[in-house]
């Protein structure tokens, strides 16, 4: 992976955000990371950017005040994805119910889930995977 992946990470917990912010920088992978407080921050942010700085990535956390991650990727199916179908979205969350594996499913573009706390293994397992090939040679979505 010779080339550098924009990723956004919308985090509510200053502490997780240090956790995530130190296990990017030991995986190889090269990141280029945006950190947000909050799912609105996010849409606003991502309404602002041109089409090539668009994250190949977005990791959002579950739990958060104002909007949640599902309204977020709600949002952003509606918003964004028919444009960015080759950007990756994952959820973060302390919670594995099935209600809310159930959710993740429904909403149909996420792409994996991550427990939290954010561990090194499970975010080189889906990173590493979802990354190669590149997002850009990945079948688009009907």
């Amino acid at each position: 992976m010779s080339r550098s992946y924009k990723a956004l990470f919308i985090e509510d917990s200053q502490a997780d955000t240090y956790l995530i912010e130190t296990t990017i920088g030991i995986d190889g992978i090269p990141l280029e990371a945006h950190f947000v407080r909050n799912a609105l921050l996010a849409l606003e942010y991502l309404s602002q950017l041109p089409k090539e700085k668009f994250p190949d990535v977005i990791i959002t956390d579950v739990n958060m005040p104002m909007m949640n991650g599902y309204e977020f990727i709600q949002v952003y199916n509606e918003q964004f994805y028919r444009h960015h179908k080759d950007t990756l979205v994952f959820v973060v969350s302390s919670s594995i119910r099935r209600s809310d594996m159930a959710v993740i499913q429904q909403l149909g573009t996420v792409e994996g889930y991550f427990e939290k706390p954010f561990s090194l293994e499970a975010y080189e397992k889906y990173m590493k995977g979802a990354l190669t090939p590149m997002p850009q040679q990945r079948p688009a979505a009907a």
